[in-house]
């Protein structure tokens, strides 16, 4: 007999425990549609978010592109998005602000549709986005060809980048300008450090467990959000199925010899949680390693983003 509750067509995952390797903070929709779904979602923030050291660089490419140096602004992230926003206010002005005094001159980039959203809800149009998929490479596939007019990209990036849009887009002819937007550092970030709000962790956000602690409830899955989540998720050894968001995060699962039981190809929260679904009710077999993880399988792909394209 199954020790979970009959599944549902609006509630699969009835009785299933997913960890979610984000904060009460961050879970916001996603953490809604797992619980929806029938999900008790553990939050387990186990990463967060810096500023550089130095925000001299940072400061000076915002500026440049107030002024119009820059013809896009390419952003890989939400919390890109978060840095941005905070940055433009401390220079006196909000980004849409700034963006607009930079005039028609801008394109703005966006790197998947979740960071698409974070854009417009901080109130900036986005130009650019991939159809399908998230990542470096799917922003590559969609960005215009270089031409004598082109100009330069500001890209605004984590401390951990890898630098693969910047070598494609130079590549491919076009000038590229990288600033440290923020550091990726273990949560909590120092007081003071942090890019959020330091009230961001209050008691109303919901309860938010250590890794050890997340473990220890023994999840039927796990959802990390980024390769640097399933590091520190790892280092703990729990065996239970990942669902990775995007390829870059199932890409370092596979090369720490864990496999992502299910990935999902953007952060949206409809196709992590079909993800979820996939992963936890796949037969279980070992594993090159010899731990216990999900079967694999041809991953489902998520509904396609319209795509948006620059016109000269």
């Amino acid at each position: 007999m199954s020790p979970y509750p009959s599944p549902t067509s609006d509630r699969p995952l009835a009785g299933r425990t997913i960890a979610l390797t984000r904060g009460p903070a961050r879970a916001g929709a996603l953490g809604a549609v797992l619980r929806e779904a029938g999900a008790t979602v553990l939050t387990v923030p186990v990463v967060d978010f810096a500023w550089p050291a130095d925000l001299g660089p940072l400061d000076d490419a915002l500026t440049a592109l107030r002024d119009g140096r820059f013809g896009w602004l390419a952003v890989t992230s939400a919390t890109t998005v978060t840095a941005l926003t905070r940055r433009a206010a401390a220079l006196g002005t909000g980004l849409p602000i700034l963006l607009a005094v930079a005039g028609d001159r801008v394109r703005i980039a966006a790197v998947g549709a979740g960071t698409a959203a974070a854009l417009e809800r901080a109130g900036v149009a986005v130009d650019l986005v991939p159809a399908t998929g998230s990542g470096a490479q799917a922003l590559l596939e969609a960005w215009p060809d270089a031409s004598p007019e082109q100009t330069p990209v500001l890209l605004p990036h984590s401390d951990l980048a890898a630098g693969a849009l910047a070598d494609g887009l130079t590549a491919r002819g076009w000038p590229v300008t990288a600033v440290t937007a923020y550091r990726t550092v273990d949560h909590p970030a120092a007081p003071g450090e942090a890019i959020e709000p330091e009230n961001r962790w209050s008691e109303a956000a919901g309860e938010r467990l250590t890794v050890a602690a997340a473990q220890e409830r023994r999840p039927d899955a796990v959802v990390v959000t980024s390769p640097s989540t399933l590091r520190r998720w790892l280092a703990a050894g729990d065996p239970c199925p990942i669902v990775a968001i995007g390829l870059t995060t199932a890409a370092a699962a596979a090369e720490a010899g864990r496999p992502a039981a299910a990935t999902a190809a953007t952060a949206d929260p409809a196709a992590v949680r079909d993800a979820v679904v996939t992963a936890v009710t796949r037969p279980v077999v070992s594993n090159p390693t010899g731990s216990p993880s999900a079967r694999s399988a041809d991953r489902d792909a998520a509904p396609p983003t319209p795509e948006r394209r620059w016109k000269a």
